[in-house]
């Protein structure tokens, strides 16, 4: 018989037994009723938009925890979850991060913005916790949370290197924009300039201007004067959902250019000074999975950006452990490749139950997420398919599917 999965079935059965001092000795005392700790690091303080995405995650992660123990928790363990507040203080995510090692956690979902997850990335082999980041998307941490050949920093959400590619296409094609002249216009922190800099490196036009503009302003005339002046083509536009008004601002000006946007602009009530704005986005995954998920969490939709990559990130975990037959943050690391991807047997949202049966039947398993079909790569990074939109009035045009084979070769930058 297969060991690892005699040893996946004894883990199981151990559960189902008192944990006797006996059996708790001979296995570590990992063994019996005890839960296992996972975690959720989330900016709950935040005001404005990035409040409501915390608040949508935590909520997603319940969600994912809930689903999991229903169908009888990993190893036959339940999954007892500890979210803490981060802020946007780096200060305040590392005491987070303390707690939750504190509290024996092997692993949790977040951080979710770019600055924190690099603080945090860092801290984690030390502290034996494994992190998948619902929206950190910085080129930078690819590399993340290496150690000694493990990685311990994942995410759901995909490499900036993906989108910058699908925009620079758009500026760069006679097809679309055919840019002579790029301005660059970006939120001043480390998402707005990794993915700046990345189109910028990719643009075959010549780079007028570069302009990084803070939040949370009413007005923004040196920013847009610069614009005006640079004699842009384009403007490439890159920044958070929620964060937008330089943008309207930009586009009541004397600038009379087109626009490339990142991604996750676009909202569900276009607005009429987005009219003719090209945007790049994730290929929709109209899935089962992504349905359920939206059914499960009705009382909260439409969902914040990102809510369903936390979902699938607490998701994966469980499925990492169940397939490692352990609960501790390299098992997650080394097993997320092969539960998200590969040729296994598809399961997806709230499919807990029929996963165990099947790994514990030697058969291999290919979550199809809510937020894609995170088919993680050796960085533990999804690579996806996008979708060239462009805005029509107050809808959006599908203009064309770039697969995941566009990006293949193209995202060591």
């Amino acid at each position: 018989m297969n060991t690892d999965v005699s040893r996946r079935l004894y883990l199981r059965l151990a559960s189902t037994l008192p944990a006797t001092g006996a059996l708790a000795g001979c296995l570590g005392g990992k063994l019996g009723r005890s839960p296992i700790q996972l975690g959720a690091v989330l900016p709950l303080s935040a005001e404005g938009f990035l409040g409501t995405v915390a608040e949508h995650h935590r909520r997603a992660v319940e969600q994912a925890a809930a689903d999991v123990n229903q169908a009888g928790g990993p190893l036959g363990r339940e999954i007892e979850l500890t979210v803490e507040d981060t802020a946007l203080d780096p200060e305040q995510a590392k005491t987070a991060l303390e707690t939750l090692s504190e509290a024996g956690a092997v692993g949790f979902v977040g951080p979710v913005v770019t600055d924190i997850s690099m603080v945090l990335a860092e801290e984690l082999p030390n502290e034996d916790i494994f992190a998948v980041s619902p929206s950190s998307t910085h080129p930078a941490l690819v590399t993340a949370g290496l150690s000694n050949g493990t990685k311990f920093f994942g995410r759901t959400a995909a490499n900036d290197i993906q989108q910058a590619l699908v925009m620079a296409k758009v500026l760069n094609s006679d097809r679309y924009v055919g840019a002579e002249n790029v301005a660059t216009v970006y939120v001043d922190n480390s998402f707005g300039a990794g993915l700046a800099d990345t189109i910028e490196a990719n643009v075959s036009g010549d780079v007028v201007a570069s302009v990084p503009f803070p939040t949370g302003r009413e007005t923004y005339s040196g920013e847009i004067r610069q614009i005006e002046e640079s004699g842009a083509d384009v403007v490439a536009f890159a920044s958070e959902p929620g964060n937008t008004t330089v943008l309207e601002a930009l586009t009541e000006s004397s600038y009379d250019g087109e626009y490339v946007l990142s991604e996750g602009l676009l909202l569900d009530e276009i607005p009429p000074h987005m009219d003719g704005m090209y945007s790049a986005s994730v290929a929709a995954t109209n899935t089962t999975g992504a349905i359920e998920l939206e059914q499960k969490l009705n009382d909260i939709a439409p969902l914040a950006a990102y809510t369903q990559h936390a979902y699938d990130g607490l998701f994966l975990m469980a499925l990492a452990i169940e397939q490692a037959g352990e609960a501790t943050a390299s098992a997650i690391s080394n097993n997320l490749v092969s539960v998200s991807g590969g040729r296994g047997q598809t399961v997806s949202v709230d499919d807990f139950e029929r996963t165990t049966t099947l790994i514990d039947a030697g058969r291999d398993v290919n979550y199809q997420g809510a937020s894609s079909s995170v088919d993680l790569n050796k960085n533990l990074e999804p690579l996806n398919a996008y979708i060239i939109e462009q805005v029509n009035g107050s809808a959006i045009t599908e203009l064309e599917l770039l697969r995941a084979s566009f990006f293949e070769g193209r995202m060591e930058q």
